[in-house]
């Protein structure tokens, strides 16, 4: 999916929400966290829904060998706890860290219920995030399943940060913070692209990838 169109539909999404629980004087919080605050561990009880309003935020699973892995970053107008909410155990799986200092809307589920209640056009796109929410899930399935560290990167590079055979470069924040979004070392992800540039199949610098051969890493998942 478009990443621009996203981040539109979520501010869309963020307005129409507002509108309603101002107009109805709904309840609702809003909430600041400071840098490498968590706002949420593992194991709390999910009881709303957040809406990223300022900054950043990231959602990174602790294993039992204390290595650590981010699912997603999120930003301006992203959701988090959509899916956990109408569980029948709404426990986060996970954490939620502030990744710089943060704004956060909160909505709480019987609140949601009589916005969906109110307007079904936000329920509809309610569920089509849900949708969306699922499949980004999905990938991070299958990306943290992969063998190999060359498979991972493979996958991360193609699925989620869109190369294809029009477009090779990705710019990277650091290589940890790349090896953490794969699941992987940062020692092991250095020696696997200094492998993979030895070999022709990319050129990376401190900020960017250039992928080149594109078809190389596209077989690897296939």
């Amino acid at each position: 999916m478009n990443k621009e169109y996203l981040k539109n539909f979520h501010a869309l999404f963020y307005q129409d929400l507002l509108s309603i629980i101002l107009q109805k004087k709904y309840p609702y919080s809003v909430r600041n966290f400071s840098k490498q605050q968590v706002i949420a561990f593992s194991d709390d009880c999910c009881s709303s829904i957040g809406i990223v309003l300022k900054g950043q935020i990231k959602i990174e699973q602790l294993h039992a060998n204390g290595k650590r892995n981010i699912i997603n970053t999120l930003n301006e107008y992203d959701i988090f706890g959509e899916i956990l909410l109408f569980a029948n155990e709404p426990t986060y799986p996970y954490e939620i860290i502030a990744v710089s200092n943060c704004e956060v809307l909160f909505i709480t589920k019987p609140i949601l219920l009589k916005i969906f209640k109110e307007d079904i056009n936000i329920l509809e796109k309610f569920l089509y995030h849900i949708s969306n929410s699922y499949m980004n899930l999905n990938k991070y399935i299958k990306l943290i399943t992969k063998k190999t560290i060359v498979c991972k990167l493979a996958y991360y590079l193609i699925y989620y940060a869109h190369i294809t055979e029009n477009n090779f470069t990705y710019e990277i924040d650091t290589k940890t913070h790349l090896a953490e979004l794969i699941g992987v070392e940062r020692q092991s992800l250095i020696r696997e692209l200094n492998n993979l540039q030895k070999n022709n199949r990319l050129f990376y610098d401190r900020k960017h990838i250039y992928i080149k051969d594109f078809y190389y890493f596209k077989q690897l998942i296939e």
